[in-house]
């Protein structure tokens, strides 16, 4: 479609953004025909501006009362939103051999939120809030193709003198990765499903349900564990520390940010020494959930920078063990496993894109359930800008080819940018397009500059829906009438 040349969508919406809204919550039955149609255009209007409070993305106040009526509506099920996306991803999944479950939490911090009831113990325990439990599908050459599971939860306290059977009794936050996989459920048909996470992952309830599901692992592991199957008394660094090198691999090792998204470690290449060996992993004998359980056979991967850049700091220095269920026989293997568990900071540039591209933390509603709401149509839109933001990217087969950009952008968009770039519509690229919008919201480019930030990305967004707003409106101001 190009320009507007026919009547405008309502409310003023584009009809790019009703299709993408009709793509992934058309099938949503929240049990009554007018919720599922609200549902739609809220969708179609938050694509837009995601950035934006409600009452700047709704102009008119009877849409934006009716966005409110739908968000503390009892009956609307956060997971019913969901439900269309989740299905069109796992179709999606299955045409594909191998799929990666990249799983993490994140906090919603409405510490300041003082009206907003039902918040949860988060933190150090001084702040309030939701914990979120998020499942990523991701194709191993890091495309992401979108949510397989969200879930949010509001910790209580722990109770004062609480004994080790009284909080294995009670639902605590180790639940959550265990719960995710059976959510996503039995992994059927030729296709492999790999859960990947990091060091939190590393429970035994969660390998074990991860196989039970018919799914694979590769987790960063945690404990020190027994790991000989015969008298259990080697523990697993001893075990692999004593393996021969079996060779070494370059890996990028992804930025890391605090939990208010300011850089405490900086991207980079590491070399790593890589050493495998089989290990089996006994369940713990002291938590009655898994006694019980068989124990699990699985390989484990020992990566070990062993020549840091001079001036690193001791806790920057990358020493990672890798658990799998998959096979490690040689080192093509390895490196195959290894790049698995590194598309795990796809999920943390989802995290950034949700809170600072989606503003999350920043909505004011009356209750955590209508944040729910509101979050679950938020976590399908920053998917999308995650997609688009990924195609702009140097290393991007796709970063080159402006086909792939007409795909996920609107023409209009696309005219006007073309426009500042001096360039033709036919052949702007991805890379040329996302570089002009972050030039627009202040972005130098110059040639050692990091790649542009969210909220750099989220200023020339705007700035450049404010030119297409007013094209439309002049547009559709000028059409031609026809008299009768």
């Amino acid at each position: 479609m190009g320009p507007l040349t026919g009547e405008m969508p309502p409310t003023g919406m584009r009809l790019e953004s009703l299709a993408w809204a009709s793509d992934h919550f058309a099938q949503a039955d929240l049990g009554d025909t007018r919720l599922d149609l609200r549902l739609l255009r809220l969708a179609a209007t938050l694509v837009e501006h995601p950035a934006m409070s409600l009452p700047k993305q709704f102009s008119g106040g009877a849409d934006l009362a009716a966005a409110y009526r739908f968000f503390s509506n009892p009956s609307v099920d956060p997971q019913a939103i969901l439900a269309p996306h989740v299905d069109r991803v796992r179709r999606q999944a299955r045409q594909h051999p191998v799929v990666l479950c990249v799983a993490d939490d994140t906090e919603l911090d409405y510490t300041s939120h003082a009206n907003t009831r039902g918040r949860g113990q988060i933190g150090d325990g001084r702040g309030l809030g939701l914990l979120q439990h998020s499942a990523l599908a991701v194709l191993p050459g890091g495309e992401v193709l979108g949510l397989l599971d969200v879930a949010w939860h509001a910790p209580a306290p722990a109770p004062e003198k609480e004994t080790l059977r009284q909080r294995q009794a009670r639902w605590n936050q180790s639940d959550v990765w265990a719960e995710a996989v059976e959510a996503i459920g039995r992994w059927e048909g030729a296709g492999l499903l790999v859960q990947v996470g990091d060091r939190h992952a590393d429970q035994f309830r969660h390998l074990g349900t991860v196989l039970q599901q018919g799914q694979a692992f590769v987790v960063r592991a945690m404990h020190d564990r027994y790991v000989d199957e015969s008298e259990q008394i080697t523990r697993i660094w001893a075990k692999l520390q004593d393996q021969p090198v079996l060779g070494q691999i370059r890996v990028q090792i992804g930025a890391q940010r605090d939990h208010r998204g300011r850089v405490t470690r900086q991207g980079r290449e590491a070399v790593l020494s890589l050493r495998t060996a089989p290990v089996v992993i006994s369940p713990p004998c002291n938590d009655p959930r898994t006694t019980a359980w068989a124990a699990i056979a699985a390989w484990a991967i020992y990566l070990q920078e062993e020549n840091p850049p001079a001036g690193l700091p001791p806790e920057q220095v990358v020493e990672w063990m890798l658990l799998s269920s998959l096979p490690v026989e040689d080192l093509a293997s390895a490196v195959r496993i290894v790049g698995y568990y590194t598309r795990r900071w796809v999920i943390e540039e989802w995290h950034r894109c949700y809170k600072q591209g989606c503003q999350i933390e920043a909505r004011q509603l009356d209750d955590v359930e209508d944040l729910q709401r509101l979050a679950a149509i938020l976590c399908v839109v920053a998917v999308r800008l995650l997609q688009v933001r990924d195609l702009a990217d140097a290393q991007h087969p796709e970063a080159q080819n402006p086909q792939a950009l007409r795909e996920l952008v609107p023409p209009l968009y696309l005219e006007v940018v073309a426009k500042l770039c001096q360039t033709p519509v036919a052949e702007l690229t991805p890379r040329q397009f996302f570089l002009q919008v972050a030039r627009q919201g202040g972005y130098l480019g110059r040639k050692h500059d990091p790649r542009p930030g969210w909220l750099v990305l989220w200023r020339g967004w705007y700035d450049l829906s404010q030119m297409v707003r007013g094209i439309e409106i002049y547009q559709a101001l000028h059409q031609p009438t026809t008299d009768v």
